[in-house]
This record gives structure tokens, C-alpha cells and sequence, in this order.
């Protein structure tokens, strides 16, 4: 393989992986759209959204949940403020996802994606 071959080889490697590189997806005041009674229905619908969709909840405090979702050798964590009205799923760590400058591969946008549909699903479902 010639100098030349090679280093057009690597450009184009990279250029791939580029692609797979995006900005970060925060959720922020995402409100519901449907009624929501209390704090505790929120709650409820965040937690059975994230074991449906299979992160693994750290921590839930009054009003912020601390979760991660384990890939293959990929991880994400996330932190979920919620109130009555609306709540945000923020980026907080990751490993092997390419974390660099704001941006990420594109896998974590498409999880806190499905994260946050699961949620709204959640919410519609439940009789408030």
C-alpha cells in the first residue's frame, strides 16, 4: 500500500468517525402533556420509564434522579430534576461514548431520545 493509499485510507477513517460524533441532547422543563397530580406521579412515571428503557437508577431524591444505562463496554449517566411540572434529563458522565468538546456519540442522543418518550408515554398512561 503506497504513502499516498494509506493516509487517504485514515482521512476517510476518521471522517467516519466524525460522523458518529454529535451535540449533546440535554431535556430541559420538559412539561407533560397530560395533567399531573403531584410530584409523586412524576416520580413514578420517570422510574418505570428508565426500567422499561434499562438504566439502572443510582440515586432518587425529592425531585432529582441519578441514572445510568450500560452498552457493551459503553456507559452514559444522566441526572433527572423533576417537579410537579415538568422535569430535564441532563448529561452528567460517560465512558467510551466519545465524550469531547460538547459532543458525543450519537447512540447517547438517540437513548435519552427513547428516554424521553418512554417518559411522556408514562405520563399519558397513568390516570391522573
Amino acid at each position: 500500500m503506497s504513502h499516498f493509499t494509506r493516509s487517504a485510507l485514515i482521512v476517510a477513517l476518521l471522517g467516519v468517525a466524525a460522523c458518529t460524533s454529535k451535540p449533546v441532547m440535554n431535556i430541559e422543563n420538559r412539561t407533560p402533556t397530560s395533567a399531573v397530580r403531584n410530584e409523586d406521579d412524576m416520580r413514578r412515571a420517570i422510574l418505570s420509564a428508565l426500567q422499561n428503557r434499562q438504566w439502572t437508577v443510582e440515586r432518587a431524591d425529592r425531585g432529582n434522579i441519578m441514572a445510568l444505562i450500560q452498552r457493551r463496554s459503553h456507559q452514559a449517566e444522566i441526572t433527572i430534576p423533576y417537579s410537579v411540572s415538568s422535569y430535564s434529563i441532563r448529561y452528567r458522565d460517560s465512558q467510551n461514548l466519545g465524550y469531547k468538546n460538547g459532543k458525543i456519540h450519537r447512540n447517547y442522543n438517540n437513548w435519552i431520545h427513547n428516554l424521553d418518550r418512554s417518559i411522556q408515554q408514562e405520563l399519558n398512561r397513568a390516570s391522573f
